[in-house]
This record gives C-alpha cells, sequence and structure tokens, in this order.
C-alpha cells in the first residue's frame, strides 16, 4: 500500500486556549499543540493569567455568531409519481 495515498481520518483542530476562539497556530518553536505549549503551560500554571483567559473568553462566548439551523432533508433524488 502506498502511504501518500491512504487515507486518513481527519483529526479536529486545536483551539488555542490563551486566545479564546481561535485555532491553534504553533506558534511556538517545537510543539504539536496546546498540549506541550510552554506558553499555555504558564500562563496555566499562573492563578491570575489563567483567570484572565477565563475572563476573555467569557467575554468572546456572547459574541460569537449562532451556528446555521440544519436544512430540512429533501427529497431530490425520488421521482414523483
Amino acid at each position: 500500500m502506498n502511504v501518500s495515498t491512504a487515507s486518513r481520518t481527519a483529526r479536529p483542530a486545536a483551539s488555542c486556549p490563551i486566545r479564546p476562539g481561535e485555532p491553534c497556530t504553533l506558534c511556538q518553536l517545537d510543539v504539536t499543540g496546546p498540549q506541550d505549549c510552554p506558553l499555555v503551560y504558564l500562563v496555566m500554571g499562573d492563578d491570575e493569567l489563567r483567570e484572565g483567559v477565563h475572563r476573555a473568553r467569557l467575554a468572546t462566548a456572547g459574541t460569537r455568531r449562532p451556528r446555521p439551523a440544519p436544512r430540512p432533508a429533501t427529497r431530490s433524488h425520488q421521482r414523483e409519481s
């Protein structure tokens, strides 16, 4: 099997705990995501900084655009008799 043509399952994009509402952009050198980011480690280890991130997350949660309502299912593939 050729590895380059093998199908891969899509992973959800990790969100940045420091910048609420934004994806992790791997802004630190040699990181694979928020789980091994030194900035996330420092901020989450400090009570005041962690509280500031929490307040920012609450502030951005109210400004998000609502998700569009799901469309009703259509029967375009069936023929009318």
